[in-house]
This record gives C-alpha cells, structure tokens and sequence, in this order.
C-alpha cells in the first residue's frame, strides 16, 4: 500500500477496490470511477452492494410470525435484497470518494484480483445456503407452532428463486431511473450552477415519478379494485334468501330490502342461529336473535345509513330486548359471525346487533387508501343507537355493547374520545384484532402497567379493561399474577402475539416496537428479530394468509368469541362452552 498523489487531469484515475468488477471482467474496463463508466442496463454488479444485499437477505430468511407461501418469501428476499444493494452501493461509493480524497490506492495485479473476488463470492453463496438450510429448519418450527404448512422447502426454494428475479426487476427500474436522472442533469446544465443540477434533477424525477406511479398505477390499480368490489357487493351470495322473519332486515316487513343490503350484508341477516338452536345448545329457552342492517346501495351517506339501521332497530323491537350490540363492519361490510353468534348464545338469543355497511373497500385497500371512513362510520352508528336508547325512560333501556374485529374494531372504536369516553358510554365491548395504528388502542398500550408487555398490557390492574393473548389471561394477567375484581363496564381486546394485523405499522421500517424487543409471545418463534426495513415487510407479507391458520394464531379468533363475550358479559370465561362452540361452528360450516 502506498500514498500517491492525486492523478491529474486526462490521467487514469485510481483503481478503487471496493467497485471492482464480477469474476472475469477484463482488468482494464475498472480504472475508472462510477460516475464515468459506462452506463449499461445489465452492467456487473457493485461488489460490496451485493455483499451488504446478501445480508439483508439472510435476515429476510428468518422467520416472522406465521409460516411463509413461497410469495411471501419472494417478497420478502426480493425487496429486503434491494434494500441491501443500495444501502451497500452507497456505501461503497462512499468509501470510494474518500480513497480518492486521500490519495489512497491499492495495486492488485488481475489475476489476484480474479482469484479474491471469487473466494469471497464463494464465502458468500456458501454462507447464504446454510443460512436457507436453517430457514427450513425455522419455518418448519413456526408451522408445529401454528398448526399449518405451507410447503416445506420445495416452496421455500421457489420463492428464493421468484425473490432473485423481483430483486433484479428492482435493479432494473432503479438503474433505468439513474439514467433518466443523468439525462435530465445534462439537459439542465446550461441554465442551472454546477452546485443545484444534480438536486433538481434528482426533484424532477422523484416528481415525475410520483406523478406517473399517483395517476397512472395507484388509481388505476384502486379504480379497478374499487369497481370489482363494488360489482361483487352487488351479487347475492349462493344459497341465501331474504329471511321471513319480521326479526330481520332484509324480510317483506322490513324497511331495507334484501336487494339493498348488499352480499355481505345479505349474509348476515340470512345466517346465525334461531331460536331452536339456541335452546338446544345451551338447553334453556331462548328467543330469535335481531339482526338489522343497512347497506350501501341506497345510503351512500354514512349518517343515512346509520338513521336507516336506527330505524330498522326500531321496527324489529331491538330496543326492548335487553342487550344491544353495536358491530363495526369491515369495508366490505363484513360482519364477523363468530363474534355475533357467541353474544346470541350466551344471552339466549335476548339480544339486537345492529350494523351497517360504509365502504365496498376490502379490509387491505382501506388500511392504505381510507382510513377517515371507518372511524366515521362507527361513531354515526354508536351515537345513533345511543340516542335512541337515551330517549327510553331509564328503567326500560337495554346494555348497550360495542364490537369489531380488524378494520371494524379500528372503526368501532372511533366512537369514542378516549378510554374514559368508552367505559362513561357502553356497558361492555369486544375488540378483537384491533390494527396497531387505532389511536384508542394505542393510548392504552402506551399506558400499561410498567412490566406488562405490549401483546397484553395490564391496564390499571384490570379493573375495567383486560387485554387477553388467550381466554385465560381474562382471569389473570399474562405472567398468572391475579388482577383486582372486574367492574362493569368490562372490555376487551382479543390480541393474538402472531397477528400480523395488530402488530404491523409503518413505524417497522426504522423503529424497533417493544412486542419485538420483548419477545414474550407463546405462540412466536424466538428467533423473530427486528432489522430496520426487513421486518416491516416480513410481517406486512403475513397478512394476506393471517387468517389461513387455526383458531388461537394469526388472525383467526372464531371459537374463543365464546369465553371472550363471556368474560364481557359478566359470565365465566374459563366455564365450559363446547356445546355451544360446537353449535357454531356447525351453523357456520353450513354456509
């Protein structure tokens, strides 16, 4: 190694190590820098950009909460190792520029130079298969834990191989970017200083591209969504019909027709049990439960819709029965089954649910595109039904309770200011899944008890509100210590540690959450670890399949509706409920 002065003009410039080309690259075509090389499409790779993007790919590899389908692993490879490459690039460009800056160089004569970069190429494909050999290993542990498989290691090899390929589209689109950039810059030259070219050629692009990815990709995409969604809301679901009994919306005697209320909502009022089911399950007398609905083809307006599922509570007699609930749909207008149908069996079918529909959105494109309509949505529906029970003298007004799962718990819980606003208001609520950026769940995540963790915070003892990972935590908190006695109003969140959709958020991409750093949760592998960038899309590729699991993981609550609504009623949540689970999962098997 050796001081030399810098080259003067038209001399060659230094050799600088870390951009040395891939193994059998003529020596000559290297003294160059970067920025005055050729700029070629499929031009070598950068060596310590695929060195870093290897890292990233190895963590991409390991495991995040639930078992992977080979796209899940693509993604994951493929955006994690672009992220790598850059990162790398940069920093060998960096480190390039300071070589130069001091004069630094290193001679290796190319056959040397071949025989390095080969051995450490070599390094790097053997580390990368061991490092797929114990992702095997790891995702075949998460499946024993979640009680799923999602193809073992033939699917794990393809998604590798479909990531590979994402990645270099990335490396494409990225590298047909930086020509455009350089283009725009020489175009530019003449008017702008030396200094500013490079910036407003690079705010040009970024606007360009934001423009043409805004107008042409992101609401196209969405319109076209938006329209198959609408046009699937609009078909009758297979073997339903309107209902005959007066109990529900939908029936000859009800406000809002069967056409009205759209496919989900169309499910909602035909499902769930009757009056005999619940007898025969629970072995005591029991009413027909009350569904009311609205949908959204004839009340666009979210306060219409809220006033028409009013009126139908009205007409029915919900509001002479001694529990009404108030269920948050998803965007659809997805109503969960479960959740209603345990509350109609544990009150022996003494009960009115009333919902309504606000969006055609499917849950996915409303977390990215409308997060204003579903809290809007559940704070016109609550405060509608609540008027109206406030109207009723006091000795003849029913409990009144909230529920929601997912995007419904998200809009569900906008009715309310804060946790003292809920508890001043409803006599219970369930709130299973709730997504991590709910502004009331996050208050009180934020103000747990210090030592609880985030997948189950204790809340001023337990007092009035219980988080639970499993229907046992209702009792006790997630370490066996007791809480205090449960007061009424009680409520509820159903959290599982393995739910993506309550444990993703955009703060991933460069902070480490407490649930990460904690890592407590019974059914999460240990191995789950927090990089900055590659976490936020391991989890974010969970989603899709959170509720392709068994009961008790991902986002799949189904039968432990039954204890939960149990534990919010006043009722035992550890008593035995096989009957009725067993009822359930009958009926909604049937459909």
């Amino acid at each position: 190694m050796q001081r030399l002065r810098a080259p003067r003009l038209g001399q060659p410039s230094v050799h600088n190590p870390l951009r040395m080309p891939l193994p059998g690259t003529p020596h000559s075509s290297y003294p160059n820098p970067p920025e005055e090389r050729s700029d070629g499409v499929l031009r070598h790779l950068s060596t310590p950009g695929l060195t870093v993007g290897l890292i990233t790919l190895w963590v991409a590899l390991s495991p995040s909460l639930l078992p992977r389908a080979w796209w899940m692993t693509a993604v994951n490879v493929g955006v994690s190792l672009a992220y790598g490459y850059v990162i790398g690039s940069l920093l060998g460009r960096f480190v390039s520029w300071l070589a130069r800056r001091t004069d630094l160089r290193v001679e290796i004569n190319a056959r040397s130079d071949w025989s390095l970069r080969t051995l450490w190429l070599v390094f790097l494909i053997i580390v990368s298969g061991v490092v797929w050999i114990r992702s095997l290993h790891q995702q075949e542990q998460i499946s024993l834990v979640a009680g799923v498989s999602r193809g073992g290691a033939l699917n794990q090899f393809i998604g590798v191989l479909a990531g590979l390929a994402l990645f270099w589209v990335l490396l494409l689109i990225g590298r047909g970017l930086r020509r455009l950039w350089r283009r725009v810059k020489r175009l530019i030259e003449p008017i702008l200083p030396g200094p500013l070219e490079g910036v407003v050629a690079a705010l040009i692009v970024v606007f360009a591209v934001l423009f043409v990815s805004e107008t042409l990709v992101y609401q196209r995409a969405l319109n076209w969504a938006l329209g198959n969604a609408t046009q699937l809301s609009q078909t009758s679901p297979e073997g339903r019909t309107a209902p005959p009994e007066t109990e529900r919306s939908g029936s000859p005697a009800s406000y809002e027709s069967w056409e009205s209320l759209g496919r989900e909502g169309q499910m909602f009022v035909s499902d769930g049990p009757r009056a005999s089911d619940i007898a025969g399950a629970t072995g005591e007398p029991a009413l027909d439960p009350i569904r009311v609905y609205a949908g959204k083809a004839e009340h666009d307006e979210i306060e219409d819709a809220a006033q028409a599922a009013v009126a139908e509570l009205v007409r029915t007699g919900g509001l002479e029965r001694s529990v009404v609930n108030v269920a948050t749909t998803t965007g659809t207008g997805f109503v969960q089954e479960w959740s209603t149908q345990s509350l109609e069996f544990l009150t022996g079918g003494d009960v009115a649910t009333v919902s309504m529909q606000y969006s055609f959105f499917p849950s996915g494109l409303a977390y990215i595109s409308d997060r204003d309509t579903p809290p809007r949505a559940g704070r016109a529906l609550f405060e509608a039904v609540e008027a109206e029970i406030q109207a009723l003298p006091e000795g003849e007004r029913p409990r009144l309770f909230a529920s929601g799962e997912s995007l419904g718990s998200f809009g569900g819980q906008g009715a309310f200011d804060d946790a003292d606003d809920m508890l001043a208001r409803v006599d219970g609520a369930l709130w299973t899944g709730t997504p991590r950026f709910t502004p009331l769940w996050s208050s009180l995540t934020e103000s747990r008890r210090q030592g609880s963790p985030e997948i189950a915070p204790v809340i001023d003892n337990g007092q009035n509100i219980r988080f639970a990972t499993r229907p046992l935590e209702l009792t006790e908190d997630f370490y066996g210590a007791p809480f205090v006695d449960w007061e009424e109003p009680r409520v509820v969140y159903g959290q599982h540690a393995s739910d993506p959709v309550v444990w993703w958020s955009w703060d991933l991409l460069w902070e480490e959450p407490d649930w990460l750093r904690e890592q407590v949760g019974r059914d999460v592998s240990p191995d789950l670890s927090w990089e900055r960038w590659v976490t936020f899309w391991q989890i974010a590729s969970d989603m899709p399949l959170s509720v392709d699991v068994p009961p008790g993981h991902g986002h799949e609550y189904k039968n432990e509706m039954v204890p939960l609504w149990a534990g919010v009623l006043g009722m035992d949540p550890l008593a035995d409920y096989s009957e009725i689970v067993a009822t359930i999962d009958t009926l909604v098997l049937d459909r």
